[in-house]
C-alpha cells in the first residue's frame, strides 16, 4: 500500500483581458532594455512524492484481434488450378519424349532416365507429404488459439485445462518452456477461474518465446537496415527484404512449434 499523497495548494493567476494581452506582448524599447525580474507571487508547484505516472497499475490496452485473411474467390482457384494442371501435363509430356529419346539413342541411357524419373517422382511425393502434414499442424495451432479465446471468453475451467494441456504437449520438445510448463503444473490446482488460468500458461509458457521471437526480429532489422544502406541498387534491397522476411517467418514458426514446410 502506497501512502497517501499530500495535499498542496496552488495559486491560479487571472487571466488579463485581450486588450492588455495585446499591450504586454508589444514592450517599450525602454522597458526591453531594463533586466527582467522573476515575480515572487508566481504560483509555487511542489511536486509530489509519489509520481501517478510510475504506478505499475496501469494496464496497457490490449492489441486488436488479427483478421481472418480474405477468402480467394472460385475463378482465381479455377484458374491458378487449370494452370498447375497444364503445367504438370507438359511436364509429363517432356520427360516421356526425353525419355523416348535417349532410349533411341542408347538403351542403358535411358532405363537411367526413367530411373532418375521415378526417383523424383518419389521425392516429389515425399515433399507433398511433408507439405501437407506442415500445413495440418499449423491448422492446429489455429484451432488450438481458437479454443483458447473460447475458454477466456466462456471462462470455463474444464476447456481452459485442456488447453493448457494440449499447449504443453506441443510446445514439450522446447527447452525454453520446461521451466514455465513445470510451475504451471503446480499451480495448476490452485486456479478457478478458467481465463486466468490461460492467462497464466501463455505467460509461463510463451513468455520465453515471445522474448525469443523479440530478438529475432531485432536481428532481422538490423540485418536489412545494414543491407539497404550499403546497397547501391534499391532492386538488391527488395530482394533483400523478401528474402529475409520469409526466412524471419520461417523462423518464429520454428520458434513456436509450427515446423512449416516450404510452401507452408
Amino acid at each position: 500500500m502506497t501512502a497517501p499523497r499530500k495535499p498542496a495548494a496552488f495559486r491560479i493567476e487571472p487571466e488579463a483581458p485581450p486588450k492588455q494581452q495585446a499591450a504586454s506582448r508589444q514592450p517599450d524599447a525602454a522597458a526591453a532594455r531594463k533586466p527582467r525580474t522573476v515575480n515572487a507571487d508566481l504560483a509555487v508547484v511542489t511536486p509530489a512524492e509519489i509520481d501517478v505516472f510510475d504506478e505499475p497499475d496501469i494496464i496497457a490496452a490490449e492489441p486488436p484481434p488479427a483478421t481472418a485473411p480474405r477468402q480467394r474467390s472460385i475463378s482465381v482457384s479455377l484458374f491458378f488450378g487449370a494452370l498447375g494442371v497444364l503445367v504438370s501435363l507438359a511436364l509429363g509430356l517432356w520427360t516421356d519424349r526425353l525419355i523416348r529419346d535417349l532410349f533411341a539413342r542408347a538403351e542403358w541411357l535411358g532405363w537411367l532416365a526413367a530411373g532418375m524419373a521415378v526417383v523424383a517422382l518419389l521425392a516429389l511425393l515425399v515433399i507433398l507429404v511433408r507439405e501437407f502434414l506442415a500445413i495440418t499442424r499449423l491448422a492446429e495451432v489455429e484451432k488450438l488459439q481458437m479454443r483458447a479465446l473460447d475458454a477466456i471468453a466462456r471462462d470455463d475451467p474444464k476447456a481452459a485445462r485442456a488447453v493448457v494441456e494440449e499447449l504443453s504437449a506441443f510446445v514439450a520438445a522446447k527447452p525454453e518452456t520446461a521451466a514455465g510448463r513445470r510451475a504451471l503444473a503446480d499451480l495448476r490446482d490452485e486456479i478457478i477461474d478458467g481465463g486466468n488460468l490461460v492467462r497464466l500458461a501463455e505467460t509461463e509458457i510463451l513468455g520465453p518465446l515471445d522474448a525469443r521471437a523479440k530478438v529475432m526480429i531485432l536481428e532481422a532489422a538490423k540485418r536489412v537496415s545494414l543491407v539497404t544502406a550499403v546497397s547501391p541498387r534499391a532492386l538488391v534491397d527488395v530482394a533483400y527484404v523478401v528474402f529475409e522476411a520469409g526466412r524471419l517467418i520461417r523462423r518464429l514458426s520454428e520458434l513456436y512449434g509450427g515446423r512449416p514446410g516450404t510452401l507452408g
